[in-house]
């Protein structure tokens, strides 16, 4: 390993030591942070992906189309699947390894100098901004990471807003009903915000003013409506993207981590004979496991994180609904044991991550 991977890895570690695994929601350390900074959200023109469900695939599929359309685009979005710089893109290319490192070191020396306490996410969000501002992007495409109203990302304007979907998710910070939802989520839209929606429209009494609503059924369409405020005449590609409903050999992983989600890729296909799947604990696991195919073998896994229900509470949840189930130490070891049956790896990034790790799939070793 170089010097340049090591001072890169020095960084990741840095990053992973502030509560990582922790939410902690709030505007308060990201302006102090942006203050120092410069404000550099504020010199960008920004489209803003919130919602439930759909906001990772619609920025990236956003970003492809914009960017084939000639449109110089950044494009963050959050978690990751294997490198950290997959957040972080201008048109298809990761930020470098040199330009990360350079730039959460030059912002940990601001946090610690004026004891800001920045978050994990709250760096990352900094970063994109930043270099966005940098290199001098026509738009910059955001993904909210959590609600909406406290995320990080809600520190800029959006010139256009999409809220993709409305879900229950997130309770413990979000509220335990839909409209309480549906209110946080709302508040990434501003009196001048262009805004874009799959919301039914009895939830749209919960967004605020603004200077439009247009409603699409899904991303196409999403897409189809920004292109149109945006006065750009292109045809419009949907693109396959890692993680979501991605097919190798008798394998499907898609990263499906809410009911809603799963709901909606089961209703794809229902034939998979094994499901391997691994959840955060900030998830409803009883409503995700009610949306799978009783028939199927539910092969329940650790995963690598405090903030993920063990194999053992997933296995109890399970049995208590009468699936056919089995419990393993890690996604790899369930994979082995589903062999060449049809097999479906979701209920998370981390379980995706170590399912595309074991297939050794494009990017899975990547720094």
């Amino acid at each position: 390993m170089n010097r340049r991977e090591k001072d890169y890895l020095k960084a990741i570690n840095w990053l992973e030591s502030l509560n990582s695994n922790k939410i902690v929601p709030g505007l308060t350390r990201i302006t102090k942070l942006m203050n120092y900074l410069d404000n550099p959200q504020n010199k960008l023109k920004i489209i803003m992906v919130g919602g439930t469900n759909a906001k990772g695939s619609t920025c990236h599929n956003l970003n492809y189309n914009l960017n084939k359309a000639g449109v110089k685009t950044g494009c963050f979005t959050s978690p990751h699947l294997h490198s950290i710089r997959e957040r972080i893109k201008i048109g298809d290319k990761k930020i470098s390894i040199h330009e990360f490192t350079k730039a959460v070191f030059n912002f940990k020396r601001i946090d610690e100098e004026h004891n800001i306490g920045a978050t994990y996410f709250e760096i990352l969000t900094a970063l994109a901004y930043s270099h966005f501002s940098d290199n001098n992007v026509d738009y910059a495409i955001m993904e909210i990471g959590l609600g909406g109203e406290w995320d990080a990302v809600n520190i800029g304007n959006p010139r256009i807003a999409i809220l993709t979907t409305l879900g229950i998710d997130h309770v413990d910070y979000l509220g335990h009903n839909i409209e309480e939802i549906a209110i946080t989520k709302a508040k990434i839209v501003g009196k001048k915000s262009i805004l874009i929606t799959g919301w039914e429209k009895k939830y749209h009494k919960h967004i605020p003013q603004c200077q439009s609503l247009d409603y699409g059924e899904n991303i196409k369409d999403w897409i189809k409506l920004v292109l149109q405020k945006l006065e750009i005449k292109a045809t419009i590609e949907l693109i396959s993207i890692p993680g979501r409903f991605e097919k190798f050999s008798n394998f499907t992983l898609d990263v499906a981590h809410n009911e809603q989600a799963m709901n909606f890729l089961i209703q794809k296909d229902k034939t998979y004979k094994n499901i391997i799947i691994g959840i955060l604990s900030d998830k409803n696991a009883e409503k995700i496991f009610q949306t799978l195919p009783i028939k199927a073998n539910v092969m329940v896994c650790n995963l690598p994180t405090s903030r993920s229900y063990s194999s053992q509470e997933l296995y109890k949840i399970a049995k208590k609904m009468n699936y056919k189930c089995s419990k393993y130490d890690c996604v790899e070891e369930a994979m082995k044991e589903a062999k060449e049956q049809k097999t479906l790896v979701t209920g998370s990034f981390y379980t995706v991550s170590e399912g595309r790790q074991y297939l050794e799939l494009e990017g899975h070793s990547e720094l």
